[in-house]
């Protein structure tokens, strides 16, 4: 039998595991507890994610498309191989225009938003972007689709797709940059070390397409933003140049431009032109479909539509010239 001692001492015992919580379960930690953020963070966060990680894939998707490309130019494979890449990357394009809906940011989210410092109807925009990009690669596709069809029964279709190509890859290597610093860094620039970890963890480790080679994460929203306006300065530069490939046509339709160190000294050197991608793009489509009109007509000997065909294309090189004024002014 135990003594009244023992029993005491026993008592106190249970009495010290009750207060140790020994064999009591612990609450389980919660995912953003468990990364050290903040649950409004861990929220942002977790939506950039899908959004960025969406843009990524289809930036990795026309970098592959472009590639194909130029394994066709370097002879690596053949014409129909590339014309079935690019054309399986444009219906994958198109498939993904026909569901992307317009994006509404909830209540919940706008307030997760606040509270780490970014902008609602900013992000909101941002959110927005991907149909716009997809249609610009849309029609990028279109024009090298167009081209791989006569490379190799018109000189001049080969040349506009080498052309067409470098300008494309030019454009391409400078959205990383534009994507990585204004739809990325600019986000979350004061991010602390769990923060910073928690990014590289859902965005950065899965990047594909849009993390350049030199990238550099800024402390400082402001320093991010003079990043993203260095790299449209050199998008307007493309601009231009595509200006000076319009003027050119207009002269001589079937003589391109193949110096391409004058290219990218107009890339870097020519920051003047405020047209926008998309109404340059439009407009060199509808060249592109008027040269293939005007090798028809030439190949039948018909003047009269040949002359028809210029008015057009002059048409076209007032509505550039309309359009770079207007910015300009």
């Amino acid at each position: 039998m135990k003594t009244i001692k023992e029993s005491i001492v026993l008592c106190l015992c249970l009495f010290i595991i009750c207060l140790s919580g020994c064999g009591v379960p612990a609450d389980p930690e919660t995912e953003w507890e468990a990364a050290g953020v903040t649950e409004a963070f861990y929220r942002v966060a977790e939506d950039f994610s899908q959004r960025y990680l969406a843009l990524d894939e289809d930036g990795a998707r026309y970098d592959s498309a472009l590639d194909t490309v130029a394994q066709y130019l370097a002879g690596t494979i053949t014409q129909s191989e590339a014309q079935g890449a690019v054309q399986a990357a444009l219906t994958e394009i198109e498939d993904a225009l026909a569901q992307i809906e317009s994006v509404t940011l909830s209540d919940e989210l706008k307030e997760n938003l606040s509270a780490v410092d970014i902008s609602p109807a900013e992000y909101e925009s941002f959110s927005n972007t991907r149909a716009q990009q997809l249609q610009s690669q849309e029609i990028q596709l279109s024009s090298l689709i167009h081209y791989l069809e006569y490379a190799e029964a018109e000189a001049f279709a080969w040349e506009d797709l080498t052309y067409a190509l470098t300008v494309d890859q030019a454009e391409q290597e400078l959205m990383r940059g534009y994507y990585y610093y204004g739809c990325f860094n600019y986000w979350f620039p004061g991010a602390n070390e769990a923060e910073q970890a928690l990014l590289d963890e859902k965005v950065t480790s899965h990047l594909l397409a849009y993390y350049p080679t030199d990238a550099v994460w800024y402390q400082n929203r402001d320093v991010a933003e003079d990043r993203v306006m260095e790299y449209l300065d050199q998008l307007e530069a493309l601009i231009a140049l595509n200006a000076a490939h319009l003027g050119q046509a207009q002269e001589d339709l079937y003589q391109m431009e193949q110096d391409f160190s004058t290219l990218l000294e107009m890339i870097e050197e020519n920051q003047r032109l405020q047209e926008t991608l998309s109404q340059l793009y439009e407009l060199k489509d509808q060249v592109t479909t008027l040269q293939s009109e005007i090798a028809a007509a030439k190949e039948a000997g018909d003047e009269a539509l040949l002359a028809e065909l210029k008015i057009k294309l002059e048409e076209i090189v007032q509505k550039y010239e309309a359009l770079t004024q207007e910015e300009i002014s």
